[in-house]
């Protein structure tokens, strides 16, 4: 590997670790047989750097077939007993909503997913942020959001949206978090699932667009050829306009259940390493704000009877606009 990466692939792994690890805890690094060995090098070692008490990392073989996947028995006791759990495994498996998710919430233990494991992502742009900084912006942007009564997100694209906050905002770093146990690194975005119906304006999705799949699969949106204007009347999609882009979410809606047309999620992102990539990444990114259609009720992980909301779907569709003014009960705010 060239010296490049591999410096940044150290920091990065390090910014993960630093923030994360107790002294003295077990550290279980999940990854599979997919993913880049250096990656899980990189996160053994972080991981024992920052004073954990063992660092053992679990590789998966990959299975042909990833239709009703569950992970193995063995990985799964050992998340129950380590402290913290690094995931690491490829995009292919199912991650965050998944049984080793469950069992270890259910233990009382801490996650972190890693959101963008290709190692060419990982050791570039938001996993270069300096944790505490990300962590201190985050957290003012969300207690603020979760002392408001409503927020309004323009842009000088058409975004003119408006939302009441009826429950806390969360905080999404690459810090678990002790009430959800969780944390996804890299990221960096105040999470608020806004009051059900409380959505009116228009948003204008010009960045990028990511469909998670709940219940089954299909097409992904990724970076937008051309604006989609999304306009909302008492927390549903009333009016779906634009080209190309606009189609593709349409035929994405038209294959979900009916509440995928409900506004779930408002995401103010704060992460000024992110970049404006066709991935999750790009939603983190200072100065976009994106929303989420359809299922709300597990965001929060094992803290979702506080953070999440009302809404099942089986899709979680996220739209991102650039260049977003913040208000705050009608008082701009800097993200």
């Amino acid at each position: 590997m060239p010296v490049f990466p591999f410096l940044e692939l150290r920091r990065a792994a390090w910014n993960l670790a630093s923030g994360n690890v107790r002294p003295g805890e077990d550290v279980l690094v999940v990854a599979s047989s997919d993913q880049e060995p250096a990656l899980v090098d990189a996160l053994v070692a972080a991981a024992d750097a920052a004073g954990a008490g063992t660092a053992t990392a679990a590789i998966i073989a990959c299975p042909d077939d990833m239709a009703d996947y569950r992970h193995p028995a063995p990985v799964i006791a050992a998340a129950e007993r380590a402290g913290l759990t690094i995931v690491a495994t490829s995009i292919r498996f199912p991650r965050a909503y998944d049984d080793l998710s469950r069992a270890l919430f259910a233990a009382g233990r801490r996650q972190v997913l890693i959101n963008n494991a290709p190692l060419e992502d990982f050791v570039r742009g938001a996993a270069l942020a300096d944790p505490e900084e990300l962590l201190d912006r985050t957290r003012r942007l969300a207690g603020a959001v979760s002392a408001a009564r409503s927020v309004r997100v323009a842009s000088p694209n058409g975004t003119d949206l408006t939302v009441r906050v009826c429950r806390p905002c969360l905080p999404l770093t690459g810090f678990a978090e002790e009430d959800t146990g969780f944390g996804s690194f890299p990221s960096g975005e105040a999470m608020l699932s806004p009051e059900e119906g409380s959505a009116e304006g228009v948003f204008v999705a010009d960045a990028f667009g990511q469909v998670v799949y709940l219940a089954d699969t299909g097409p992904q949106l990724g970076l937008l050829e051309d604006p989609v204007r999304l306009e909302f009347a008492g927390g549903r999609l009333t009016g779906l306009s634009g080209g190309a882009a606009a189609r593709r979410l349409e035929a994405v809606l038209d294959a979900a259940d009916g509440n995928a047309r409900l506004l779930a999620e408002l995401g103010l992102g704060t992460n000024g390493h992110a970049r404006a990539v066709g991935h999750v990444e790009n939603k983190f990114r200072l100065g976009t704000a994106h929303i989420a259609l359809g299922d709300n009720h597990l965001i929060g992980w094992r803290a979702a009877g506080i953070y999440g909301g009302t809404i099942e779907s089986n899709r979680h569709i996220d739209l991102v606009a650039d260049d977003i003014r913040i208000e705050i009960d009608g008082a701009a705010v800097a993200p």
